[in-house]
């Protein structure tokens, strides 16, 4: 494991952490990240950030603890990637990037946090105008980094669950009950490791907030998603 490599002590016991820092004193910790947007900031139910927050992340935390060994760790924490204490988390979440932007301060401390292991999930947007904003900020964190589909045979998909990415319908408006519209980006470092994940034209979240809306049991294939994520970031 590199130096700086972000580590996590969970109950799940799949990695082993060299000298303890602040996030081992802690279970899991499910880290949703704060941002202005120049859009006027708001969206159906609130911030864009906010979206499915705090029910999606309530859930989500019931099914790690009734799924895994992962002990999870109340409250939620939501951040500013300009907070140092970002350093502290595995593994950050990132809802409607499509409305995403950074100054060169947040380009920075993302591209140190990545450097050092971390890992990022952006969730919840669609089309090609809210991708094409998503690999714009990220090209200001990685130049010349272009990002790659993740096939169906990569190990994300069959390290806890057995998920099939190209049945598993999409959540996002305007594609509910589609199976062929979302993707899923990858951006890799130099060494292969994936850093960051983009379920393009995907909202796993809503899945998270909404399990009773599980139609073609969309809400169900969500939380597995979420977990397979969580797992491989954390073992990875």
């Amino acid at each position: 494991m590199r130096p700086g490599r972000i580590l996590t002590l969970c109950s799940l016991a799949l990695i082993v952490a060299g000298e303890v820092h602040a996030q081992a004193d802690y279970g899991f910790r499910f880290v949703r990240i704060r941002f202005e947007s120049p859009f006027g900031g708001r969206g159906w139910g609130g911030e864009v950030w906010a979206h499915d927050y705090p029910t999606a992340e309530k859930n989500f935390y019931t099914a790690l603890e009734r799924t895994t060994a992962i002990h999870v760790q109340e409250p939620y924490v939501v951040l500013d990637l300009k907070d140092d204490r970002i350093f502290e988390y595995p593994i950050l979440y990132l809802c409607e990037p499509g409305y995403w932007r950074m100054d060169d301060e947040d380009a920075a401390q993302l591209r140190e946090y990545l450097s050092r292991g971390g890992f990022i999930l952006f969730d919840d947007f669609r089309g090609d105008y809210e991708w094409i904003n998503l690999y714009e900020q990220m090209q200001r964190v990685f130049p010349g980094n272009e990002p790659v589909e993740l096939p169906p045979t990569h190990p994300i998909w069959s390290i806890y669950f057995g998920i099939d990415p190209v049945a598993a319908p999409s959540l996002v408006s305007g594609y509910q009950g589609s199976s062929t519209a979302d993707r899923y980006m990858g951006y890799f470092d130099e060494e292969g490791r994936l850093m960051a994940l983009a379920n393009r034209n995907q909202d796993i979240g809503d899945g998270w907030e909404y399990p009773d809306r599980d139609f073609a049991n969309a809400s169900t294939v969500s939380f597995q998603m979420g977990i397979n994520f969580v797992m491989y970031a954390l073992t990875h």
